[in-house]
């Protein structure tokens, strides 16, 4: 609605309650309330005004000031919606049959002398306050029956569906199951327990986690009471707001999350883009801010006041997916070693340790095995579902192949052909002292996430696809690592020399050679959809300690922290 709209709602709602408006008036207001309800709420306050003003006109001077009408007395600020709703049907109800009133005509006057010219002046205009209210007040039950019928609720029309759920119990009635319909309406709906994911009619993605009190005004507007709410707005969505019992969140192309207390407190994280943040009850004085990127508010249940708080990135579950039970809450990284070791990614794992054997492929915990050439080029890992192979590299160098599906690396280095220990995941991590303190320095997101453990002349291929599995609905954008060479029992590996390479389905995305004890490898390799393998492989280096020792004793590399950044689809 334009300013020049809301000014001429009110003249013709003058028109119409002094008498004045003739059909084409009353047929150009109907046009303009016509599904605006913003409108339609102006009108009504307009008349309240009207009625409020007239009453007090009505009032002697004389009379008391504290017995004199308030607003609160002709207003209807104090009611929600739905006792709005009922008070103006109340109002077109009483006009419907209410008996006609009877107002006496002017008297007529007394013709004037024949004789006698009438003076031609301008009469002055009288009128009787009482027939002054009751016309006002005809006109605007009027206008409420005009203003009713745009605002009562007709069939309640399907603003939202269903898109997932796990273990969802609500509101009797509604369904639960993917691809229902959920109305907009004013009974609210409660969602008891678990979690359910919606979609709008304006491509919102909302994900409501229990205990959770809410209901859809429309397909761009949610009120939530109580509980959990992560919104995801398209750009056709763009507008959308949440409006809870102290503040309202209208979206300007966001990812934001809103907590609404049973204390009455509004939490708002905004993760990406823009909002408003308007806070204050309805018809009373409103805060407003405009939240950026990254930011977090808390709405106060009394006072209504704004103040900053610290963002949550993982106060609510952003996407939900029945068939695995996956539920992301917004994590950015998802932790390989946590995978290997038995867990779910993000740290669940309760096993501290697993060895794999470069011979076989199987799960052992023989430990050291001493220098040795595979007896195999490459062995398939089937007790892993996200190790695809294990691999020695030939001495001759050259091409080799790296995955099951027969992908091959062509840049191999010439190596001594041999391996001395398994392939190892720890849950925990320690590098040799003056490298790992330059690793603390260096690192910033990925604490905690466990480490991968390559001899020189060993590799090891990723299955992305089955990475891909545990994190449906979420994108891989890439992985990263930080490689080292690792003190081994009480040597210090001040002559350790080590290559390493990283492949993505066998061609080569980094690499590092002649890596020393005092040197560290930043890993950072962008993964596309199609990419299916990722390989870390290590050799030796080619330089010999001794003539009795071969040329990778003690090059044992280690990748801390190897993750895959997420990012959702």
């Amino acid at each position: 609605m334009t300013d020049r709209e809301f000014l001429r709602i009110s003249e013709l709602l003058l028109y119409c309650c002094n008498g004045s408006a003739g059909p084409d008036e009353m047929a150009e207001l109907e046009s303009l309330l016509e599904g605006k309800r913003e409108a339609l709420e102006y009108c009504v306050d307009v008349l309240m005004d009207l009625n409020y003003f007239h009453c007090l006109a009505q009032t002697p001077l004389s009379q008391p000031e504290s017995s004199r009408p308030t607003e609160t007395d002709f207003f209807m600020c104090e009611l929600d919606p739905q006792e709005q709703l009922a008070l103006l049907g109340d109002f077109a109800e009483y006009e419907k049959r209410a008996a006609a009133m009877k107002i006496a005509p002017p008297a007529k006057p007394a013709a004037p002398p024949a004789a006698e010219k009438a003076p031609c002046r301008r009469q002055e205009r009288t009128v009787n306050k009482y027939s002054l209210a009751a016309a006002i007040l005809s006109a605007a039950a009027i206008l409420m029956i005009i203003i009713y019928a745009h605002l009562a609720p007709g069939p309640a029309s399907e603003v939202a569906a269903v898109l997932d759920s796990i273990d969802a119990e609500w509101s009797a009635g509604l369904p639960a199951h993917a691809g229902g319909r959920l109305a907009a309406d004013a009974k609210p709906i409660r969602l008891t327990r678990g979690l359910v994911k919606l979609q709008t009619d304006e491509m919102v993605n909302i994900v409501l986690e229990a205990p959770t009190e809410f209901l859809f005004r429309s397909s761009s507007e949610i009120v939530l009471h109580y509980g959990k709410l992560f919104a995801r707005v398209s750009e056709q969505g763009s507008g959308f707001s949440v409006v809870t019992p102290n503040s309202k969140i209208v979206d300007l192309g966001t990812e934001f999350g809103v907590v609404c207390h049973l204390d009455g407190n509004t939490d708002v994280h905004l993760y990406r883009g823009r909002a408003n943040l308007f806070a204050g009850e309805k018809q009373k004085r409103k805060i407003s801010e405009l939240l950026a990127a990254g930011s977090a508010r808390r709405v106060d249940s009394l006072s209504a006041a704004i103040r900053e708080i610290t963002l949550n990135e993982q106060a609510l579950a952003r996407h939900i997916d029945s068939k695995s039970k996956f539920v992301w809450r917004g994590q950015r990284t998802l932790c390989l070693a946590d995978l290997l070791l038995g867990g779910n990614g993000f740290g669940t794992a309760e096993k501290q340790s697993i060895e794999y054997d470069p011979a076989d492929g199987s799960i052992t915990d023989s430990g050291v095995v001493g220098y040795r050439p595979s007896p195999v080029p490459l062995a398939a890992v089937k007790e892993s579902p996200y190790i695809d192979s294990l691999f020695v590299p030939d001495s001759r160098g050259g091409e080799i192949q790296v995955s099951t599906a027969g992908h091959r690396f062509t840049g191999c280095p010439e190596t001594s052909g041999l391996y001395y220990s398994n392939a190892c995941c720890l849950k925990d991590w320690r590098f040799f002292e003056p490298l790992q303190q330059k690793y603390e320095q260096s690192r910033k997101r990925n604490a905690d996430s466990g480490a991968l453990y390559l001899h020189s002349n060993l590799g090891m291929t990723i299955d992305l696809d089955a990475v891909r599995r545990t994190v449906p609905g979420l994108r891989i954008a890439s992985f990263s690592a930080f490689a080292g060479i690792l003190r081994v029992g009480k040597n210090l590996p001040d002559y350790a020399e080590a290559d390493v390479w990283v492949l993505i389905d066998g061609q080569l995305r980094a690499s590092r050679k002649q890596l020393r004890a005092e040197d560290g490898f930043e890993i950072y390799v962008p993964l596309a959809d199609s990419d299916r393998f990722l390989t870390l492989l290590v050799t030796d280096g080619g330089r010999v300690l001794a003539k009795n020792w071969p040329a990778n004793h003690l090059d044992t590399c280690g990748f801390a922290e190897p993750v895959f950044e997420l990012v959702p689809r």
